[in-house]
């Protein structure tokens, strides 16, 4: 199959100007709150015509296309220039990019409070100020903020704050400013995405690492139960509210003995339940993860689910992480970096009716 791209800049194709130049093409897509990215290396000697390689402005707007003559192309993003690099020997030009929904004033930081509010109208006030279309999950949306200072800190990073407490990502992604949890494999429409199928001779090397440790951080865990087979998980997570009313320290706790134990005292029992099942659910995923490399294929996103049976005792069921398409002299890869996808994840919220009665 032959690898294709096209390249937009401000809209308008770059792609014949620059294919006979290109050296490398290489787009990052990162999960969560990171930024994607967007590398080009050009050829940039001088040409028997006197030609030599345009140099791009910073802040050009860089819309990326990648795929195969034979089937179609995909969509990998918009990425606004933020630097450019010149070598020689041998002489190359390099364009280095940031997805362009995460760069401005989303990055600046601010000071103000939220009082009486949801995560789901605080989320939809920041939308709107960035000119962001919010797309919310129902769950999250209703998280109750009953006093919250945003103090000398972005937009952006207040966001990431939040929704890592909830096991959620925020992320701005195509004019929509997403809030969703972890692991839901839904596109921004609100539509399922579809399982990626992946057989063991489609990929070119892998590598699979297992492991009983829950992520560091503050707290205990003991668990050397090596009897165990690697997909099943095993111990909890305690944490510790304030009760203001008894005036003494009270815990919650999710999943079964050994605990590992969360020891800052949160001010709720909301809040420490969340905390509980956000780092019992991150343990879980972390315990097994899936890295590998095959031929390129557009389709791989991060967020996404796949599904790809090795051999027996490795889980089949994954979430994407991390992306790199690279298109260069080798033709069109990818590498691939996976944690577990957790169908039966423990649930941050509770039902807002039962705060309420």
């Amino acid at each position: 199959m032959q690898p294709i791209f096209r390249i937009y800049a401000d809209l308008v194709e770059i792609t014949g100007a620059i294919r006979d130049r290109l050296l490398e093409l290489v787009v990052t897509d990162e999960a969560g709150i990171q930024s994607d990215e967007l590398k080009l290396t050009l050829d940039d000697r001088r040409r028997e015509d006197g030609a030599i390689a345009e140099l791009p402005r910073i802040g050009t707007v860089l819309t990326v296309s990648l795929g195969y003559a034979e089937t179609r192309l995909v969509s990998l993003g918009r990425f606004i220039v933020d630097e450019v690099e010149i070598r020689s020997p041998p002489a190359t030009l390099t364009v280095s990019a940031k997805a362009a929904d995460m760069v401005g004033p989303f990055r600046s930081p601010k000071t103000r409070s939220w009082d009486a509010t949801t995560l789901g109208q605080l989320a939809e006030t920041i939308a709107a100020e960035h000119r962001y279309q919010a797309k919310i999950d129902p769950e999250l949306g209703a998280i109750a903020i009953p006093h919250l200072d945003q103090t000398a800190e972005s937009d952006m990073a207040l966001l990431t704050r939040l929704a890592a407490k909830h096991d959620a990502v925020a992320k701005p992604v195509a004019g929509f400013l997403v809030l969703a949890k972890q692991g839901s494999i839904k596109t921004i429409t609100g539509q399922v995405m579809p399982t990626i199928t992946l057989r063991s001779s489609d990929l070119a090397e892998w590598r699979y690492r297992h492991s009983a440790r829950k992520p560091g951080g503050s707290g205990t865990t003991s668990n050397h139960d090596t009897q165990k087979p690697p997909t099943t998980a095993t111990g909890g997570t305690k944490a510790y509210w304030w009760d203001f009313e008894k005036g003494e320290r009270r815990e919650v706790t999710t999943g079964s003995p050994p605990f590992e134990e969360i020891r800052y005292v949160h001010a709720t029992e909301a809040e420490a339940k969340a905390a509980a099942a956000t780092r019992k659910n991150t343990g879980e995923r972390r315990q097994g993860e899936l890295s590998f490399s095959l031929p390129g294929d557009p389709r791989l996103a991060a967020e996404g689910r796949l599904s790809l049976s090795l051999r027996p005792g490795i889980p089949t069921d994954w979430r994407i992480k991390r992306v790199e398409h690279r298109l260069g002299s080798q033709g069109y890869t990818a590498q691939v970096e996976c944690e577990r996808f957790t169908a039966s994840a423990v649930p941050v919220t509770d039902n807002p009716a039962e705060h309420n009665a």
